[in-house]
């Protein structure tokens, strides 16, 4: 597996190579490779002029490598690289993605408190709206051990694409891990047409699945169920590029981001 993990030194990008590291001590013989990327300001062309344009990206890389360097006694038996690139960081994130044909975009999230300010312009925010690949954003609680996966589905070619990235990666989420696939309607003819397409997906592949039928609103219902310590991730997915910021906003997908402490991997279809 592929992980690339953009990091600034915060501990939040140290709690996401946390846990990262302790999904390949789960499964060490399917070995991840973790790209840590981090991204400089871009300088001005006025100091490149003055102090040279080797002096300027000597300068960056050292500073990015400092960065870099700092985080490795978090990053266990992983097999790290590290990768400095100076540019606007959501773009660059993306263009080192599909560069090195990212399996997975990690990135670390400061929870509930600043969940406001992720929609307003955050660079995870911005990553979601470029990319296409699958990003997980990972809180400041983390899991351990064999997790409790939620995959929440509706009607949305997204939900396939949830099943199959979940059974293709089954690894990463432990051995023993649990998927449940949730819905969240008021009738059991809903409910089924729903869950039912996901839930081939996983036994075609011999993966166990459980399914899980809430009522209610769609985005309290499944953050109640995961704040009583129901689940230890959330799938979710999103369609398509562009006007994803948009369709967020006030939506049941930004309900359950704003709302839920678990990490969230987003999936696009």
């Amino acid at each position: 597996m592929r992980i690339l993990l953009p990091v600034d030194g915060s501990e939040h990008c140290r709690n996401a190579l946390r846990f990262i590291a302790s999904r390949q001590a789960l499964s060490p013989e399917k070995e991840a490779t973790v790209e840590l990327l981090n991204v400089q300001h871009s300088i001005p062309e006025a100091v490149i002029n003055a102090l040279g344009l080797d002096s300027v990206r000597k300068a960056s890389q050292d500073e990015g490598m400092k960065v870099i360097d700092a985080m490795r006694e978090d990053a266990g038996d992983l097999d790290v690289r590290a990768k400095v690139e100076g540019g606007e960081f959501a773009p660059v994130i993306v263009r080192e993605a599909d560069h090195m044909d990212a399996d997975l975009i990690v990135m670390g999230c400061r929870g509930l408190s600043a969940m406001e300010g992720f929609f307003v312009g955050s660079v995870s925010a911005k990553v979601i709206s470029l990319t296409k690949r699958p990003l997980l954003l990972v809180r400041d609680k983390i899991p351990a051990g064999a997790m409790r996966v939620g995959i929440c589905v509706d009607h949305s070619d997204y939900a396939h694409a949830a099943a199959e990235f979940v059974v293709n990666q089954r690894e990463f989420f432990g051995k023993d891990a649990v998927f449940e696939v949730i819905n969240v309607s008021e009738t059991e003819e809903t409910f089924h047409q729903a869950v039912e397409p996901v839930m081939t997906v996983f036994e075609d592949a011999g993966v166990p699945a459980e399914r899980v039928h809430l009522k209610g609103k769609v985005g309290d219902a499944i953050c109640n169920y995961a704040g009583e310590g129901k689940l230890d991730m959330l799938v979710i997915g999103s369609h398509g590029y562009g006007n994803f910021r948009a369709a967020f906003m006030g939506s049941t997908a930004m309900r359950i981001t704003a709302g839920c402490e678990v990490p969230l991997l987003v999936l696009k279809a």
